[in-house]
Formats: structure tokens, C-alpha cells, sequence
């Protein structure tokens, strides 16, 4: 499963270690896409557009600024657009209570995005 993780870096609360310990619950479910800690290409938003067109699902962590980010606002409607689910996680509150709410969110819909994933992917084959 491809995960793309959107976010905003305005809320003090989200930073480059909480992402960094967000990868380590991510892997667990799949290869996934964390803008500040993987994008390195000349044509930065290019490369966003990319990532998210090859994701299965997007992981927002949903802190009180994303309704200011423009590109948070764009990668949610671009999933929409394209069929990608969104799983919404609080983050309105510490740093240990944002991991556990990612954690318990994918735990709770590994399955059934699995199973999006796989009828997807056979739909595309066919």
C-alpha cells in the first residue's frame, strides 16, 4: 500500500521529528510519502503531484492550520477528485497522542484498504 501523509508545519506541534517517528509506524503498513523528510527533486511540486497520483490512500494529520494550507487543501481535493481515501488524525494534542492516534487509525482500517487496494488494482489490470 502506498500511503501519502499530508500535513502543515504551522502548528508547532508537527515537525520534522514527529514525522521522523511517524515513518516508523508507517513502514509497518507499506511504503508511504512524507514531503519534508523525502522530497529532494528540483521541481518540488511536480514531485507532490506525482507521489500523491501513485497513492492508495492519504493520512491527514489534522491540526488546527490545515484549513490555512493551501497545499493541504489541494492534496485533499485532488484525492477526492481521483478516488484516493482520506484518514483523518487528530492532532490536537501531544506529540505521543498524535503517533497513538496514527497508529489506532491504520490499525483500524488496514483491512478494508487492503481490500480497496487489491479490487483497484485488478480493475486497473483489466
Amino acid at each position: 500500500m502506498n500511503i501519502f501523509v499530508s500535513y502543515t508545519t504551522r502548528d508547532k506541534v508537527i515537525d520534522r521529528q514527529l514525522l521522523e517517528d511517524a515513518s516508523e509506524i508507517l513502514s509497518a503498513y507499506g511504503s508511504f510519502y512524507i514531503d519534508l523528510l523525502h522530497n529532494d527533486s528540483q521541481d518540488k511540486q511536480a514531485y507532490v503531484c506525482h507521489m500523491l497520483s501513485q497513492s492508495d490512500v492519504l493520512v491527514l494529520i489534522e491540526s488546527c492550520s490545515i484549513k490555512e494550507s493551501s497545499w493541504v487543501l489541494w492534496e485533499l481535493c485532488e484525492a477526492e477528485r481521483i478516488g484516493i481515501p482520506v484518514l483523518y488524525i487528530p492532532a490536537m494534542s501531544s506529540k505521543k497522542e498524535i503517533l497513538k492516534n496514527i497508529r489506532f487509525k491504520l490499525n483500524s482500517e488496514f483491512k478494508k484498504l487492503t481490500k480497496r487496494t487489491s479490487k483497484d488494482a485488478l480493475t486497473r489490470a483489466a
